[in-house]
This record gives C-alpha cells, structure tokens and sequence, in this order.
C-alpha cells in the first residue's frame, strides 16, 4: 500500500475486520477466506490507483466494452493468489472466463468495474471481489481505490465500512427516495421503459454510480439502485452480500434472488419494505 494509502495495512484491517465480526482465537475456515479475499483487495489498490494516474492506455473488446492493462493485470494475479491458496475452487473473471473448481467455493472477480470511467480518468470505478457457495454469493468486497473505501460483508455477518458496521436506510416511500440509475445505454427495449418509471419517481436522482452506488445504499445514502441489461456474474456477486447484509433487497427485475448464474438486470432497495414497490414501478412496462 502506498504512504497515500487510507487503509490500514492488510494485518491490522484483517484484524479490524474479525474485531467486527466478533471472531475469537483461532482462525477458522471462514476468517481464513475472509483474509484471502481482503489480500486480493489490496493486492490490486496500488495497481489501479498506479494506472488510473499514469498514461492509461484503452482499447476496446469486440463487444465494444473498454479494455486497460489493469483489467488484465490484476486478475491474473487475483487468480495466482487464489489458484495456491485454494487450488480446489473455481474461478470466473470478466477477463480470463471460468476455471471450473472441485469444490462447492467459487471466487467471482471483476478487477477494474466500471473500465469505460476508468479508462476516461473518472473515479466511479471499483473491484469487486466475491465468493460464491454452491453458486450463491456469500462474501463481497466493493473495493473503491482512489477515494480509499472500501466495503465488505460476510454471510450472517453484517456490512462493514471504513471500520464500522453499516445499514441501509428504512426507507419505504418512493416518493422520498434517493434514486440511482445506472447510464441510459445499458437499458434495451422493454427494460428502457423501466428505467424511465423510476426516472420520474423518487425525491432524488442520480445518474451511473456504478458499484459505488450499490455501497452508499448501505449507508443510508441512497434507497434505490437500478442496472440494465449489460450486467454479468461478475458484476453482480459482490453487491449482493454488501446489500443484504446491510439490510438491503437485491433482486432481478421480477424479483428473484441472483447467484453465480444471474445476468441481466438488476434492482437494489434499502428495505423490505420498499423493495415490492420499486418492482411494481418496473412491472407497469410489462
């Protein structure tokens, strides 16, 4: 980590991170997990943070998408790390695909999310690191290098944030909701109809937060977060354990729970309460 740095070092935000999640004594196999998926996370802040302030260099996909050396990077690391440490599980990235493990843990990486504002020099881009169990999500880190924040929940655990436990708002009104829409483009046919009922709902919106959106949900900032159609596993994984643990709804447009399969559009609440009626608003263009 750099002297810039507003982490801690890796040892003493592990620590940190166990003091929140009342662990005592000996590491156990969901600490050890925990510790990995925090190396990862650090093992990839310099990196991004180097290219994000040096001469990015940005190509593009055949699907148009953008491309920088430090999407590329850093999930080949990401995979060495997690390839000698636990060589049992599998691993999907949005770069390098899938490596099909033997065992029910699957790590999903996205290393740069959010390369098109990257690439451009904006700050609203994260990694995002998650572990799957038999194809449910149930660790996520949304890793924000350049502002330094960084968030991080665990199944039956809680959100944490800058050292402290995190909720979302118990928002139930949409009226007086904070709205987060993501960029317009990612909306197609039926889902831009959506997008435009929650564009006139809510008492605030904002406009193509990305996954740092996702993570001020948690934090009471935001109450509703919409994506469109160009969403993958790897982008989706790690907002979901940040959302739910934090007493969030994540769900896909008709409601359903999302996993390592999911893909499509997305829909975030602050609360239980809420959830239900910023479905019925995507529903009117069914």
């Amino acid at each position: 980590m750099t002297a810039l740095s507003p982490y801690l070092s890796f040892r003493r935000y592990f620590l940190k991170v166990c003091r929140f999640f009342n662990h005592r004594g000996t590491m156990g196999d969901s600490e050890k997990l925990m510790a990995a998926a925090l190396n990862l996370a650090d093992s990839a802040f310099d990196l991004a943070a180097k290219a994000w302030s040096g001469d990015l260099d940005v190509t593009y996909k055949p699907d148009g998408s953008s491309l920088t050396k430090a999407d590329l990077t850093i999930e080949a690391l990401w995979r060495e790390k997690i390839r000698q440490q636990f060589p049992s599980h599998g691993i999907l990235g949005e770069e390098y695909g899938s490596e099909t493990g033997s065992s029910a843990f699957t790590w999903v990486l996205d290393p740069i999310d959010g390369t098109r504002q990257f690439g451009t020099g904006l700050l609203n881009f994260a990694s995002l690191i998650s572990l799957c169990r038999d194809g449910e999500p149930v660790l996520g880190i949304i890793d924000l290098p350049m502002p330094g924040a960084r968030y991080v929940a665990a199944e039956g655990k809680g959100t944490m944030f800058a050292g402290r436990a995190v909720r979302s708002s118990a928002c139930s009104d949409i009226a007086e909701a904070v709205i987060s829409l993501a960029n317009p483009d990612s909306f197609r046919g039926a889902s831009s109809e959506g997008y435009d009922n929650l564009r006139s709902a809510g008492r605030v919106r904002v406009f193509d937060g990305g996954a740092a959106a996702y993570g001020a949900l948690t934090r009471g900032l935001i109450d509703v977060c919409l994506n469109g159609d160009d969403l993958d596993a790897y982008d989706i994984c790690a907002l979901c354990p940040v959302v739910q643990e934090a007493g969030g709804v994540i769900t896909d447009w008709n409601g359903q729970p999302l996993s390592l399969a999911s893909s499509g559009a997305i829909i975030a609440s602050a609360s239980p309460a809420l959830h239900p009626k910023v479905l019925d608003l995507l529903r009117l263009s069914g």
